[in-house]
C-alpha cells in the first residue's frame, strides 16, 4: 500500500477514511463515499411541503425536496439507521420507528429525539397516527401495541383482546377506529386502543400484513402466503378477496390509495397493480420498474406515487398514475453492501445484496453501476488473479447465484459455474497459481478452478461440514475454510484443497463468518450465529492449531466481517 493514503472500508455501510498518516488514520475522520446508490426503502411518507421521507434499512431517513430528483440523508441523533416506518403528524412532526424505538423530529428532519418513555419494548415495526395526533407503535413479537397522547413523551402499552403481538401494519379510518394487522389475522379497536376485536369472517389467510382506506372507508388488506388482498365495506366486519388480475405469488406486502380512490398494490416479485374499480379487478403496471420486490408506498397531492423496494433497488416515481416508472435514487445511499475490494489500480469494486456491482475509479467519489453479463444480484465476494480478472461470489437468494467472471475490469461478466453442484457461493480465493477457490453453502463445501473457472472441481475430503461461509490463504498457499451450522469451525488443507483437517482447538464459537491472516500469517476467525450469538474474533499464531479468543474491548460478538491494514509498525485488524 501506499504511504500517501489510507483506505478503510466498512462493510455494509460503505465509508472510506482519507488521513495523511498512520497515526492519525485510524477512526479520526471518516467520509461517507457518494455512492453506490438505492437500497431497502422500508417506508415513504410526504409532509405538507411535499418533502419526501424515505425510511431504510441501512441507511436511516433521507428526505427529498425535489420530488425525488435528490436525496440527502438526515440522521442527526439516530442511533440506529435500520428504520421500519415513517409517520407525520398534523404538525409535520416526524417520527421513525426503529429496532431501538421510536425517535421524533420537529426540524423537517434535521435532528432526531428517542422519545421512548413507557415503550418498554423497543423492536417497533408500524406506525400510525389518528386525527387527534395520537400514535400509535406496533412492535415485533413480544409486545402489541403502544399508544402515545402527548406527541412521543410517554407511550402505554394497549393489548387488550390483542391476542397477537406481532403487529405488522397499523391503519386508521375516517372515525378513528384502529386496525392491526398480524400473524394472526386482523384487530379492530373502536376506543382509541383500548379494546381489541379480532375479525377473521372471510379472511381465508392469516398473514396480514398492510392497510389502505379509502375515502368510503372501504378497507383493503394486504396478505402474504398468497392470499393477496382483501376488502371490508362494512368496517372489517366483514371480509371478501379481491384478486382478479393479481398473479400467482399474490403476496402483496404495500398497500396505498390516491385521490381518486384507485388502489395500488405493491407485490414481493411481482411488481406494482393497480385496481380503478375498488379491488374488483387488477392490472400490472410495471413499465420501467426494474425492482420488482415492493415494500412502501407514497402518494403526494399531485398524485404523483413513489414506490420503496426491497433488495436494493431504491425508489421509484410515476408521474402518470403508474403507466409509467422512472428510478430515482440520485444521493439514496442506503445500499446493502456486502463486499468490497480494490484492485491494483484502485479501483474499487462493491459487491450489493440485491444490486448487484457497483465500481469506483475515483476513490468513492463516484460509482458507476457494472452489471452487463450478470444473472446474480446478491454478491458476497470479491478476488482479483494476477492478471487482474475479477472474480465474483454471489449466493442464489432470488435470482441465481455462482461465480462471474470479468476479464474487461468489470466492464462486462461471464458466468464460469460449469460442474458445480451447487451456485450458493459465500466466499472466493484465488492462490499464488491462481486456482481459484469457491466456498459453497446447503452442502456443496469447497470447488477448486485450475483454469480461470471454466471448470471446477469438488473438494471436500475430510471437510465434515460443508457449508462454507468464509475462505482464507496464507503466504504459503495453505487454505482455511470457516464453516457455519455444523459444530464444527475451522478447517485447514495443506495440499491445495486435496484434503481438509479440522481444527478447532480453542474455538468457543464455530460459526465463521469471516477469517483474514496478516503479514505473519496469523490468522483471525470472526464469528457469527444466525441467532446472533456469535463468540467474537479468534486468532491462530500456529497455522491454526490452536486458537485464542481476542475480544477485549469488543462490545458486539456478533463479527460479521474483518479486514486488517498493514504497516511497517505492524498489522491492525478492524471487525
Amino acid at each position: 500500500m501506499r504511504n500517501s493514503f489510507i483506505r478503510i472500508v466498512v462493510i455494509s455501510s460503505l465509508l472510506i477514511c482519507f488521513e495523511g498518516s498512520p497515526q492519525s488514520a485510524f477512526g479520526a475522520f471518516w467520509e461517507q463515499t457518494n455512492g453506490p446508490f438505492g437500497g431497502n426503502v422500508m417506508s415513504l411518507a410526504v409532509n405538507s411541503n411535499q418533502h419526501i421521507l424515505a425510511g431504510t434499512r441501512g441507511g436511516g431517513v433521507l428526505r427529498s425536496t425535489d420530488n425525488g430528483e435528490n436525496w440527502i440523508q438526515i440522521n442527526n441523533g439516530l442511533t440506529t439507521k435500520d428504520i421500519a416506518a415513517v409517520a407525520i403528524n398534523s404538525s409535520d412532526h416526524i417520527f421513525a420507528a426503529t429496532n431501538s424505538g421510536v425517535f421524533r423530529s420537529t426540524d423537517n428532519g434535521d435532528n432526531w429525539t428517542p422519545v421512548n418513555n413507557g415503550l418498554d419494548y423497543p423492536f417497533i415495526i408500524s406506525l400510525a397516527i389518528n386525527s387527534n395526533d395520537d400514535i400509535f407503535a406496533g412492535t415485533f413479537e413480544g409486545g402489541g401495541v403502544f399508544r402515545s397522547t402527548d406527541n412521543g413523551e410517554n407511550w402505554t402499552l394497549e393489548i387488550d383482546g390483542l391476542t397477537n403481538t406481532y403487529v405488522l401494519g397499523l391503519g386508521i379510518n375516517s372515525n378513528d377506529d384502529i386496525f392491526a394487522a398480524t400473524y394472526d389475522y386482523v384487530f379492530r379497536s373502536t376506543d382509541n386502543g383500548d379494546n381489541w376485536v379480532q375479525l377473521t369472517n372471510g379472511i381465508t389467510n392469516p398473514f396480514c400484513w398492510c392497510f389502505a382506506i379509502n375515502s368510503s372507508d372501504d378497507i383493503f388488506l394486504g396478505t402474504e402466503g398468497g392470499g393477496g388482498v382483501f376488502r371490508s365495506t362494512n368496517n372489517g366486519d366483514n371480509w371478501t378477496q379481491v384478486n382478479t388480475g393479481l398473479t400467482s405469488s399474490n403476496i402483496v406486502d404495500a398497500l396505498s390509495i390516491n385521490s381518486n380512490d384507485e388502489v395500488f398494490a405493491g407485490t414481493y416479485g411481482d411488481g406494482v397493480f393497480r385496481s380503478t374499480n375498488n379491488g374488483d379487478n387488477w392490472s400490472q403496471i410495471n413499465n420501467g420498474l426494474t425492482g420488482m420486490y415492493i415494500v412502501s408506498f407514497g402518494i403526494n397531492t399531485d398524485d404523483d406515487i413513489f414506490t420503496g423496494t426491497y433488495l436494493g433497488d431504491g425508489v421509484f416515481r410515476s408521474t402518470d398514475n403508474g403507466s409509467n416508472w422512472n428510478q430515482i435514487n440520485n444521493g439514496l445511499t442506503a445500499t446493502d453492501v456486502r463486499v468490497v475490494s480494490a484492485n491494483s489500480n484502485d479501483d474499487i469494486f462493491a459487491g450489493t445484496y440485491g444490486t448487484g456491482m457497483f465500481r469506483s475509479s475515483d476513490e468513492g467519489e463516484s460509482w458507476l453501476e457494472i452489471n452487463n453479463g450478470l444473472t446474480a444480484a446478491y454478491f458476497t465476494s470479491i478476488s482479483f488473479n494476477s492478471n487482474g480478472h475479477i472474480f465474483a461470489g454471489a449466493d442464489f437468494v432470488n435470482s441465481e447465484g455462482g461465480v462471474f467472471r470479468s476479464t474487461d475490469n468489470g466492464d462486462s461478466w461471464t458466468e464460469v459455474n460449469q460442474s458445480m453442484i451447487t451456485t450458493d457461493v459465500r466466499a472466493v480465493e484465488i492462490n499464488s497459481s491462481d486456482h481459484i477457490f469457491a466456498g459453497t453453502y446447503f452442502g456443496g463445501g469447497v470447488f477448486r478452478s485450475t483454469d480461470n473457472g471454466e471448470s471446477w472441481v469438488q473438494i471436500n475430503n475430510g471437510l465434515t461440514c460443508t457449508n462454507v461461509w468464509s475462505l482464507a490463504i496464507n503466504s504459503n498457499d495453505e487454505i482455511f475454510a470457516g464453516t457455519a451450522g455444523c459444530g464444527s469451525g475451522v478447517f485447514r488443507s495443506t495440499d491445495n484443497g486435496d484434503n481438509w483437517t479440522l481444527i478447532n482447538n480453542g474455538l468457543t464459537s464455530t460459526d465463521i463468518a469471516s477469517m483474514v491472516i496478516n503479514s505473519y500469517d496469523i490468522i483471525y476467525a470472526g464469528t457469527m450465529s444466525q441467532m446472533g450469538t456469535g463468540g467474537g474474533v479468534f486468532s491462530s499464531s500456529d497455522n491454526g492449531e490452536t486458537w485464542t479468543e481476542q475480544n477485549n474491548g469488543l462490545t458486539n460478538f456478533d463479527v460479521s466481517a474483518l479486514i486488517i491494514n498493514s504497516f511497517e509498525s505492524g498489522d491492525n485488524v478492524f471487525a
